[in-house]
């Protein structure tokens, strides 16, 4: 039996020819069964295609005249056909004219008959597989005459051919399995036949390992095993030749070993002695060691001191992120009772200690690349939960070749100096009165949300705010309302803005509003309706109802901008134009209006030069003495002559050179050359006048605002030698109500000087009478506007006339302005009224016109 086991060699090439065989067999299985599958698929489908075309052709005229009972037994002729699972026909409309369903048609099928109504086209068939009643068909629908005279659907039963495809797999398989074994039976028997000469030799030599050369097996072949045979023979002669030799050799050398160790017994003896004097060295060096190991530990002693009472936590960390050693110091501002402690709990400190791990690695790679590093500031987590900023200062420690060993630094819990940095930085960048962002802080979104938009589709507006009467309210009521007003008002536009938007204070009364991500521009124009809304809404503050409005300036568009500060110029822009349309309301940014700013700023640099240049002119209008039909005074105009557009009236300039802080220089220009030109005509023309000539200037209200122009009233005074009394200074009722206050202090001082006060426009402004009572007023000048209705006009008539009265009864001088008819003249003249100025005597001369006409009246 031992003979007719086949060796292990043959074992592999039998079991990889299983395998190779199993795999033939499984993909000839596989490759028939898919060859099959499709062949009957495609026979069914033929099949299928072809009953549908013969029922839709052959019984066209009883599906026509919906003859459903011969349909009916058609269908069931079709139903008796091998593979035929369910025959069914529709109209055009998806109704079912017959079908072979017992009892009645699945829904899957009646959804998909009314489908193939709606969707089939007309020329066209529909194939598909699907499962009906827990079994898989083939669904085949045809439409009849093109879908005119309806549908036929077909379902062929598809588990026919998964039957027919297994049994033909059984088939083969068994094939396969008589075929494999009686190939398995053959191979076996071979290799048995060439095994048995491969044992003996296998025996033979197992036998020559254990020195025993005789009984060579016998094997007579000429093949490479009767060969093998052969070699064997020699081998074993050749080796029992090699064994005596080396016998004899081995007892030779036992003899030399011999006295080999004789010899080395004697070195041994002399070494010892050379072994007793060194120990007797080492024990002197070990005392010395001794010495340098107190020294050492005292030293260690120290620095364990320091290392333990450190403030700071120290550490060395391995490459991979482990604690190697720690001080109390760390460990109890990473919240553990002891280093043991959180060395045995941490084993990655990148992700169980870091808030970001990505910032770790950046700790990590800058290490590595510069040896150490300084300052890394970083957030932390504690053991129990809570975050803490910590800075931390480290270096690597490599080893001979460069190998990273360890890292080793410090650490500082910096949470408070955080926390006061950020503080800071919130007051930097946030209101102190209402906590919103400022200017700074909504300039960086803003310029985000620009960066925003030119990467990707992103819109947004900008909304610029300022409160309408803010000043009245804090004059009035003091400065501690108008803070809270301001407060109230930043939580109304928080209410009305979302999440995602900045709602910033500028300072005084501005506000700024970034609505980021709208839709369309109508998004943002409902917030400004609904900002507008909640502003008009009374305050309670401190008791009283407060009242305000606010004026919007959007900007919609804003791909065009490069800058955010020129977004925000231009929604300033609009928010002055909406003031100037009424204020309380919101007005849109467009191209017209930044044409309006840039030649508004153009002007303002030509207004500029002029001042510098002395580019103004004054004329001189005339006042006309009723009685005497002579000039009395004059009131001063001023007028710019610019080099390219000529003479500019003062209704184009005034308003920007108060707004620019110029009116100022403009106003006392005027005031020392009309002074001096007066005073001038004074003295040619004294004997032509009972009285000496006047002269009004007009005096910008924001003059109330400062305290130059007592100083610059009488500078000009003392250069011209006018008297204070022939000067009459006048303003406007608005100029009073923006501040009274100052304006009363002003007016008694150039009361003081001597020179006298006049209020133009007079009947335009909102509590004359009271202006009349309270301040010290000399001369009145009735609106234009009053006399311009006069000649029909009776309620215009009914004010002029009492405003002659009233100033008759106070006492005032009173002058009828724009006077350009007779009938205003008659009118006037009929009430009493003494002085005019209007064209209808004389338009504004310049200086030389007012010679002429001076000289010529007093020839006259």
């Amino acid at each position: 039996m031992a003979q007719m086991k086949a060796p292990k060699l043959f074992l592999k090439p039998l079991l990889f020819m299983v395998v190779i065989f199993g795999v033939i067999a499984v993909v000839t299985s596989v490759t028939f069964g898919n060859r099959l599958k499709r062949e009957m698929t495609r026979e069914y489908e033929s099949k299928a295609m072809a009953l549908a075309r013969s029922m839709a052709e052959s019984d066209l005229i009883s599906i026509l005249e919906m003859d459903a009972g011969t349909v009916q037994a058609r269908v069931g002729q079709y139903q008796a056909i091998s593979g035929v699972s369910y025959v069914l026909v529709s109209d055009e409309n998806g109704d079912i004219i017959a079908h072979s369903f017992i009892p009645d048609v699945p829904q899957t099928i009646r959804k998909l008959v009314t489908e193939t109504a709606e969707t089939l086209p007309g020329d066209e068939y529909k194939m598909l597989s699907l499962r009906v009643n827990d079994s898989k068909r083939l669904h085949v629908a045809r439409p009849i005459l093109n879908g005119i005279a309806g549908y036929v659907h077909i379902g062929m039963d598809s588990e026919i051919i998964a039957r027919n495809i297994q049994e033909a797999m059984v088939e083969q398989q068994i094939v396969m399995l008589i075929l494999f074994g009686a190939s398995l039976l053959a191979v076996f028997i071979f290799i048995m036949n060439i095994s048995r000469p491969l044992t003996l030799l296998s025996e033979y030599a197992d036998r020559v390992a254990h020195k025993q050369f005789d009984n060579v097996p016998e094997v007579d072949s000429n093949d490479e095993v009767g060969q093998l045979a052969r070699a064997m023979r020699s081998m074993a002669w050749h080796i029992a030749e090699q064994v005596s030799t080396l016998e004899a050799r081995v007892r030779q050398k036992t003899t030399e070993l011999q006295e080999a160790r004789d010899a080395l017994k004697q070195k041994v003896e002399e070494r010892t002695s050379e072994l007793l004097r060194a120990n007797t060295q080492l024990k002197i060096e070990m005392a010395e060691r001794n010495v340098i190991g107190d020294a050492l530990r005292k030293a260690e002693r120290k620095y364990r001191t320091i290392f333990e009472n450190a403030v700071e936590g120290i550490y060395q960390t391995s490459p991979s992120g482990r604690f190697m050693s720690a001080n109390p110091a760390l460990a109890r501002i990473m919240g553990f009772k002891s280093p043991e402690e959180m060395m045995s709990s941490v084993y990655d400190i990148g992700t169980q200690m870091y808030m970001e791990p990505a910032r770790r690695k950046e700790f990590l790679q800058q290490v590595d690349r510069k040896g150490e590093i300084k300052a890394f500031v970083s957030k932390v987590r504690r053991r129990d939960g809570r975050i803490i900023w910590v800075t931390e200062n480290a270096r690597k420690i490599t080893d001979k070749d460069g190998v990273t060993v360890c890292y080793e630094g410090s650490l500082e819990d910096i949470t408070l100096r955080k926390k006061a940095e950020d503080q800071l930085k919130r007051q930097a960048f946030h209101d102190p009165l209402t906590g919103l962002p400022n200017r700074a802080l909504f300039l960086d979104h803003l310029r985000l949300a620009m960066e925003r938009g030119r990467r990707r589709k992103h819109l947004f507006a900008v909304i610029y705010m300022d409160l309408d009467r803010f000043k009245v309210i804090n004059d009035s009521l003091g400065h501690e309302t108008g803070d809270e007003l301001l407060r109230a008002v930043g939580n109304v536009l928080e209410t009305c803005g979302r999440s995602m938007d900045t709602i910033a204070r500028f300072g005084g009364d501005e506000f700024a509003i970034l609505l980021e991500e709208i839709s369309a521009p109508r998004d943002a124009i409902a917030i400004a309706r609904r900002i507008l809304e909640g502003v008009r809404q009374p305050f309670s503050i401190g008791g009283n109802e407060v009242f305000t409005s606010a004026s919007l300036g959007i900007v919609l568009k804003t791909d065009g901008y490069d800058r955010p500060e020129s977004l925000l110029r231009d929604a300033d822009t609009a928010m002055y134009r909406a003031k100037e349309l009424g204020k309380s309301r919101f007005k849109v940014f467009n191209q017209k209006m930044h044409d309006q700013a840039l030649k508004l700023m153009a002007l303002e640099t030509d207004l500029r030069r002029a001042v510098d240049l002395r580019e103004f002119e004054v004329a001189y209008q005339p006042i006309v003495c009723l009685s005497t039909r002579m000039i009395c005074g004059f009131e001063a105009l001023v007028r710019w002559q610019h080099p390219r557009h000529g003479t500019i009236s003062p209704d184009s300039f005034i308003s920007l050179a108060e707004d620019t802080g110029l009116i100022y220089a403009i106003d006392n220009l005027v005031l020392e050359d009309a002074c001096a030109q007066v005073k001038h005509w004074q003295s040619v023309f004294s004997e032509q006048f009972s009285e000496k000539l006047t002269l009004n200037i007009n005096i910008s209200g924001k003059h109330f605002g400062q305290s130059l122009l007592l100083s610059q009233v009488s500078r000009a005074l003392d250069n011209s030698g006018l008297e204070a009394s022939s000067l009459n200074i006048e303003i406007t009722e608005s100029a009073l109500m923006d501040n009274p206050s100052m304006a009363e202090e002003i007016l008694q001082q150039l009361k003081t000087l001597g020179t006298r006060v006049c209020i133009d426009d007079f009947g335009t402004g909102y509590s004359s009478l009271s202006y009349l009572q309270r301040f010290p007023i000399d001369v009145v000048k009735v609106d234009r506007s009053f006399i311009d209705g006069v000649e029909d006009d009776q309620d215009s008539q009914a004010i002029v006339r009492t405003i002659f009265s009233l100033g008759e009864s106070l006492g005032l001088k009173i002058v009828a302005e724009g006077v350009e008819t007779p009938a205003q003249l008659d009118f006037i003249e009929s009430e009493g009224c003494k002085y005019v100025q209007g064209f209808l005597f004389y338009k504004p001369l310049s200086a030389t016109e007012v010679d002429n006409v001076l000289a010529k009246s007093g020839k006259g």
